[in-house]
């Protein structure tokens, strides 16, 4: 099992998760990460409508995926499209 970090950028400020969650499965971290910024959509709206992510990094420092805080109505790019 492994350790992923879940980090959340805002424009040019990062805060970084110091803890991380230990998945077997790099892929499930994806899911947790979507419904991490859903549920920040919901319940922080100074970050609506802002430039904000939830970034999974692996053990090693690399990014493996980015979550958008948006809304579902709303049009979301892939962040490997941006």
């Amino acid at each position: 099992m492994r350790r992923f970090f879940f980090d959340l950028l805002v424009g040019n400020v990062v805060k970084i998760d110091p803890g991380g969650m230990v998945f077997e499965n790099a892929r499930a971290t994806f899911v947790v990460a979507d419904e991490m910024a859903k549920h920040l959509f919901v319940w922080r709206d100074d970050l609506r409508d802002r430039d904000a992510w939830i970034r999974v990094r692996n053990d090693g420092g690399r990014e493996i995926y980015r979550a958008a805080v948006w809304a579902e109505s709303a049009e979301k790019a892939g962040w490997d499209q941006a």
